[in-house]
């Protein structure tokens, strides 16, 4: 007991000293217990339900088409390994599927696969030469073990931390995600990630850190927020098991509050994606309706959420109180349908090494609108996104006003008909 103290005294000091470097001082992946179908998700502002009077109005007059506006936001750079355009997609398989064969059935590569682990297990060496073989990047969900004691896992960490730098490789870890529950200390969960985030710097210098949400309406201020310092990228858990009356969460609408709290500070993992076909709800099979539901998600987030820049679909049957099964591999129109949204080129099968210094865009929170060659878009936001005014006609839509493009000469606009996207410079 003494020796173990004082190695946690030792190697405790040493982590001290390495955190004057950093300035300044989360949550976990525990799947969602959907007890019954949310009909309301949460606002993120008070102009966000004007989003939904906007597009009613569209369908009122047969002409007008709502467009997703993308701003693009040039003092923003990349995060480790983000790509310029498009998301990686990933996965994360049952124990009883290989690698090689999930390829084989969704007929494109992956770069990223997931697995969960708990510090004190043994340093998953061979899931990653797996992974390796592979060619692609390992995505380790770390969870730190229950101890009544409070005692900090400092060896196991730095011991983990060493390991995984021998391989050299990239990595993903998504570090100690908790449930926001009582009694869990917000400055002392803040103060183990960065001291984690400290090890691993050192230790496994091309390990990118992920902060896992523990709600779709979590922000960067929430008190379990470890700051952007310390964190690469965030990650949202995005489940869509289905009822009775039809899917219980719609994922586009659910995630959009994490998105546009974050998407101007860090990339964003899906993590785990899952679109349910059959629980123990009612013991109904709705294959063709899960089959059109990943099509929807995964066309909805190529061409309206640009920052979520990596996808691990969650193979599994199990993760719900009501068996929901999340599996694409079980059938075959499902296994199609993924198939054929992520052959997409937008859908990256390698990782990008490094950073990159390019152009990103953000989502503006209110659509815009198409009608007869012209595009509108929000007279306000437009003015906030610009940080001038913008003295030009406008046009009342919804109880707003919106502004025609053509009327603003020195902004560069891009139009996507087919995929309905607006791109503003």
């Amino acid at each position: 007991m003494i020796n173990r103290m004082c190695k946690i005294i030792f190697v405790g000091a040493m982590i001290f000293a390495l955190l004057l470097f950093l300035v300044g001082c989360i949550s976990g992946i525990s799947y969602t217990t959907y007890e019954e179908p949310i009909n309301n998700f949460v606002e993120i502002s008070d102009d966000i339900p004007m989003e939904e009077a906007v597009v009613d109005v569209m369908a009122e007059t047969s002409g007008p088409v709502p467009f997703s506006v993308l701003y693009a936001a040039m003092e923003i750079t990349g995060a480790m390994y983000e790509p310029a355009v498009g998301a990686y997609i990933g996965a994360w398989l049952r124990p009883d599927i290989a690698k090689a064969a999930f390829e084989e059935m969704t007929g494109k590569k992956h770069a990223v696969f997931a697995m969960e682990m708990c510090i004190i297990d043994d340093f998953p060496s061979t899931w990653i030469l797996h992974s390796i073989a592979a060619q692609a990047v390992p995505l380790i969900i770390l969870h730190l073990p229950n101890d009544d004691e409070g005692d900090f896992p400092l060896a196991e960490l730095a011991n983990f931390a060493y390991e995984l730098g021998n391989f050299n490789l990239p990595a993903f870890i998504v570090f100690n995600p908790l449930p926001s529950a009582p009694g869990t200390n917000s400055d002392d969960y803040v103060l183990l990630f960065r001291y984690a985030r400290i090890i691993f710097r050192t230790y496994a210098p091309l390990a990118t850190f992920v902060w896992h949400g523990y709600s779709n309406t979590v922000t960067a201020d929430s008190p379990f927020y470890p700051g952007h310092d310390v964190v690469d990228w965030v990650s949202l858990e995005a489940l869509a098991p289905q009822g009775a009356d039809g899917f219980i969460v719609d994922i586009p609408s659910y995630i959009k509050p994490f998105y546009l709290s974050f998407q101007q500070h860090k990339p964003i993992i899906l993590l785990p994606l899952g679109v349910g076909h059959f629980s123990r709800r009612d013991y109904v099979y709705r294959v063709p309706q899960a089959a059109a539901e990943v099509t929807r998600i995964y066309n909805a987030l190529r061409d309206s959420f640009p920052r979520v820049r990596l996808v691990i679909y969650g193979n599994h049957n199990t993760s719900t109180p009501y068996w929901d099964d999340f599996s694409l591999t079980r059938e075959d129109a499902l296994l199609r349908a993924y198939n054929e949204a992520i052959s997409d080129e937008y859908f990256l099968s390698r990782l990008i090494p490094g950073d990159f210094d390019g152009l990103l865009y953000m989502r503006s929170p209110l659509h815009g609108y198409y009608y007869q060659g012209n595009v509108f878009i929000d007279h306000g936001i437009l003015e906030a996104r610009a940080h001038r005014p913008i003295p030009a006609p406008t046009k009342e839509v919804g109880g707003r006003m919106y502004v025609n493009i053509n009327e603003i000469n020195w902004m560069k606009v891009a139009t996507d008909h087919t995929r309905r996207v607006v791109y503003i410079q």
